[in-house]
């Protein structure tokens, strides 16, 4: 090779070599490079999101009796537990608590009713739902599906701890489905506490000075431990006027109430009162002619 070539190669490739590093040249400093991969660290608590100590945003918790936030629509966790029986039963009592299985690890939760499916039954054939042996509700000759509820509050191992489903007669029992609801167990701050209404069913007439134990017409042991918000009473006087003194254990709850003939709804405000232990005796002593049309408890878990 003459020295003519060798000089002709070495400039070629030096110009290569200058155009390729020309191509990375940037007046005012270098190209950048792709984007970084943003270092989101470990996470702080309460972070949401990557490095976040919770991952993706949570599912909003079921919601609260009356309230209008939550997915829950405002009741707990329901479940519904399921006897197969495909029987014909005969004056039997069916301990519905053995045989769906709901033990100890359903305490607290809420018998919402009772669903029993039948193919036939035969002439006044009764069904009857009992909690503690209490009567709730009946039907006379079933077909086919037959929903019972509990006529009041139903908490298992707190209200009631046995659930029975009597047949008085003859029956083709297909099964019986329980509907149970977990009580809601957390009240975010600033809730207000709920309550219960209990009506009492009085319908007396009263005369002169007389006395009412609301005590006959309220079922004590159901609702012992239960705490009394207020105590509305419905009653107006026969004549003109009529007066009132409302005791709890023996202690007067507030003023004299004063009931005109008119009538209107008088609300009783009583302090510390729970039942079966501070509120045991809840009578009405009355002084003139009135009607008490009806009492109704307002009543709260402690």
């Amino acid at each position: 090779m003459t020295l003519k070539n060798s000089l002709l190669i070495s400039f070629a490739a030096i110009t290569l070599f200058a155009a390729a590093a020309e191509a990375y040249i940037v007046p005012g400093g270098s190209r950048p490079g792709p984007a970084p991969i943003p270092d989101v660290g470990p996470g702080f608590p309460g972070d949401f999101g990557p490095g976040g100590d919770f991952g993706p945003a949570p599912i909003p918790a079921p919601g609260y009796p009356g309230d209008d936030f939550g997915s829950g629509g405002g009741y707990g966790r329901q479940e519904r537990k399921v006897i197969y029986l495909n029987r014909r039963v005969n004056n039997e009592t069916l301990h519905l608590r053995q045989l769906a299985g709901i033990g100890e690890n359903y305490r607290g939760y809420v018998v919402e009713s009772v669903e029993a499916e039948f193919r036939s039954s035969g002439y006044n054939t009764e069904v009857i739902l009992l909690t503690d042996g209490r009567r709730e509700e009946s039907v006379y000759s079933p077909q086919g599906s037959v929903l019972l509820r509990p006529q009041y509050r139903a908490v298992l191992g707190e209200d009631i701890r046995t659930l029975q489903l009597e047949i008085r007669g003859n029956a083709q029992l297909e099964s019986v489905t329980v509907n149970l609801r977990e009580q809601d167990s957390y009240n975010p701050p600033g809730r207000p506490e709920r309550t219960i209404d209990v009506p009492l069913y009085v319908n007396r007439r009263l005369y002169g000075n007389d006395r009412l134990d609301l005590g006959m017409y309220l079922d004590m042991n159901r609702y012992r431990g239960y705490r009394i918000q207020a105590i509305e009473i419905d009653a107006n006087a026969v004549y003109n006027v009529a007066l009132m003194d409302l005791l709890i254990n023996g202690f007067n709850q507030g003023q004299t109430i004063q009931v005109d003939r008119y009538g209107r709804r008088q609300t009783v405000y009583p302090q510390n009162a729970v039942i079966g232990q501070s509120a045991s005796s809840i009578v009405l002593y009355t002084r003139g002619d009135l009607d008490v049309r009806g009492v109704t408890l307002k009543l709260s878990r402690r």
